[in-house]
């Protein structure tokens, strides 16, 4: 009866709306809009609407600059189905899609000097995205998304939206296997030290500022996360190298030491020929004498 139902499916899905269209692999619907249904295109525009949509919204940063350019995606995903018969892998080549017009509405808004409307305050002081997400928590995550690389951005969404394989995202973005593995990585080490840099006092990040200049340790990036969006210790960075440097006019260590160095080495240089000397007319003496014993020995007696 299933086989049956699905045979009758196929049929009437090409003259007209079917119910059971949603049931279709994307294979069967790809295959019944190059034949002509156009219901069949609306089924899979269905099936990935929303994730899409959410895809879009946070590469964009904006609702209504993903719902505009998600039109865009299907749009180009339906020319470029009826164009050719050649076989799709129909998931990662709409997110393939959605990212490459993503990414060109992104250099359009940069080029003309516009802002995402999420940054835009209200009247109240408020942004659009303090009103929409009210959870603190939430809203730094996706501003961490937001900062991350686009490539990272790109790989951690399509890896947590729809749950792509790393193929699928590979083949989403035209690269290889090891290199979504990696951006996943980096992506996951990034939200965890920007995470971790929110939690850091400002005398954590300072008493370890104080270290770094002494020279005990290296700046920890969740230490470096905290300084980019602290006014108050990088201003306390910048007056502590003001401060070394001027320490550093004032009692110039680095010379006296070497002027210690290089008396230390003449004194030793002639504490060593002097012992030197001594030496050599030692020897003499015991010389001397030596060729005086043989001398008396030698003589008749």
């Amino acid at each position: 009866m299933e086989v049956s139902a699905l045979k009758h499916a196929g049929v009437a899905g090409v003259h007209g709306r079917s119910p059971l269209l949603r049931l279709q692999s994307d294979e069967r619907l790809v295959g019944l809009i190059r034949r002509g249904n156009h219901h069949a295109f609306e089924a899979l525009m269905a099936r990935y609407q929303s994730r899409l949509l959410a895809f879009c919204r946070h590469m964009l940063g904006c609702r209504e600059d993903a719902e505009d350019v998600l039109q865009e995606v299907f749009a180009a995903a339906f020319n470029a189905i009826q164009a050719d018969d050649r076989p799709l892998n129909v998931r990662p080549w709409l997110y393939r899609i959605a990212r490459n017009r993503s990414l060109n509405h992104l250099r359009r808004a940069q080029a003309i000097g516009v802002d995402s409307m999420d940054v835009h305050f209200s009247e109240n002081g408020q942004t659009t995205a303090d009103r929409v997400h009210k959870r603190e928590d939430f809203r730094l995550l996706l501003a961490d998304v937001q900062e991350l690389p686009e490539t990272q951005r790109s790989a951690l969404l399509l890896r947590e939206i729809d749950a792509l394989s790393y193929e699928q995202i590979a083949e989403a973005m035209d690269t290889t296997v090891p290199s979504v593995k990696s951006l996943l990585v980096r992506a996951r080490v990034s939200l965890a030290e920007a995470a971790e840099a929110r939690q850091l006092s400002c005398d954590q990040v300072r008493l370890e500022l104080g270290e770094v200049a002494e020279g005990l340790k290296k700046l920890a990036p969740p230490a470096r996360r905290h300084l980019r969006t602290c006014d108050r210790c990088s201003a306390f960075r910048k007056q502590l190298r003001e401060t070394n440097k001027a320490l550093a006019a004032i009692f110039p260590v680095g010379p006296v030491l070497l002027l210690k160095k290089l008396l230390l080495a003449h004194i030793g240089f002639g504490s060593s020929a002097t012992a030197g000397g001594g030496a050599s007319a030692g020897a003499g003496a015991g010389a001397a004498a030596s060729t005086a014993a043989g001398t008396a020995a030698s003589r008749p007696r």
